[in-house]
């Protein structure tokens, strides 16, 4: 009983910092700069599921800038230092109202997008 104990406490300890971490919701009312947007989409007429990158190089109060990657990847957690996954020189503005809506699929969109991970160096 007594080696339990410490494991226990040691599982609660790791419980408690991951309790810390902001969720999905929270990173995207919040934009930092730096922050990599992972959106899933699913290309009409598969059942394959990619993922595209925006890069967050401008935050405001109520807005986020985003440049999109060049292309799109097999998984969410590609090497983003890879050119093809690298900003590029588009921008797209969205309010944080538009950023909040991109959690959820939108009726009628063919592709099926809906941000799943905020990539954020902490």
């Amino acid at each position: 009983m007594s080696k339990l104990l410490p494991l226990t406490a040691l599982l609660l300890l790791l419980g408690a910092a991951g309790c810390n971490k902001p969720s999905l919701r929270e990173q995207v009312a919040n934009p930092r700069v730096g922050d990599v947007y992972v959106v899933q989409f699913q290309p009409p007429g598969t059942t394959e599921k990619r993922y595209f990158f925006y890069h967050v190089f401008r935050a405001t109060p109520d807005s986020a800038y985003l440049h999109p990657a060049s292309k799109d990847a097999a998984t969410a957690d590609a090497d983003l230092s890879q050119p093809e996954f690298q900003p590029s020189a588009n921008t797209m503005l969205y309010t944080k109202a538009q950023l909040a809506e991109l959690l959820q699929e939108q009726a009628g969109d063919v592709n099926h997008a809906q941000l799943v991970q905020v990539r954020r160096a902490d």
